[in-house]
């Protein structure tokens, strides 16, 4: 009989049906190896199953095992990275996070960057806030280059259609103002009436005069009193 709890399996790339066989019997399938491979190659299936985290629970059988990870019908996690989260609050969320494999612990920002193929990119404000789902065993790397992109495709295209006039002269520049406008209000109907007021500033040579920059620029330091 299966465990209480399920049998939960993650299919690498390229594995061969009869590893993915092994796998599951070493997971705790109560099956001969060799069996469940042929019963995967007799279906005509076996070089159909997709890489991915799959659950085998009570009642399933073989066939609906197979049935699953031809689908790509994965048990999946997730992850929600939040808006307004220093870089520093991400990596933490990652390093809680269920079932992801931990590859970049240790690491410099910078590194990371690097790793993720954005060297020399600073890493704040860099991942768009949202909630990542992801196979179990997939890396840590994987989730933060999905919300890169994510991020360069929201800045890329609020690039393309800002309104002419406004002091910012690269995208970088937009992604700095905008940070500190979601930081400087939680309404999302003040930001444009927030972001008219900076970029006016901007305009005659004024500082800002924000809190939020304080604050960043405080960081571990500040006690909740400016």
């Amino acid at each position: 009989a299966l465990p209480a709890d399920g049998v939960e399996v993650t299919v690498e790339p390229g594995s061969s049906p009869r590893a993915v066989a092994q796998g599951w019997v070493q997971a705790g399938v109560p099956a001969d190896a060799r069996w469940l491979f042929w019963g995967f190659r007799l279906s005509g299936d076996a070089h159909r199953i997709r890489a991915g985290s799959y659950a085998l629970v009570a009642g399933d059988s073989p066939e609906r095992l197979l049935a699953k990870m031809v689908r790509g019908d994965e048990t999946l996690e997730s992850v929600r990275l939040i808006e307004g989260w220093t870089f520093g609050q991400a990596r933490a969320a990652l390093a809680r996070a269920p079932g992801l494999r931990q590859t970049l612990q240790g690491l410099s920002d910078a590194a990371v960057m690097a790793r993720l193929g954005a060297a020399n990119v600073p890493a704040e404000g860099r991942f768009f806030p949202d909630t990542y789902r992801y196979g179990r065993g997939v890396s840590d790397r994987v989730v933060l280059q999905q919300a890169l992109l994510a991020m360069q495709r929201k800045l890329d295209d609020a690039w393309a259609r800002r309104a002419p006039g406004p002091p910012l002269r690269t995208p970088d520049e937009l992604l700095t103002l905008a940070s500190i406008v979601e930081k400087e209000t939680g309404r999302e109907s003040d930001r444009a009436l927030v972001a008219g007021v900076f970029s006016n500033r901007l305009h005659i040579g004024m500082r800002l005069q924000t809190a939020p920059t304080v604050i960043y620029g405080l960081g571990e330091r500040f006690d909740g009193n400016l």
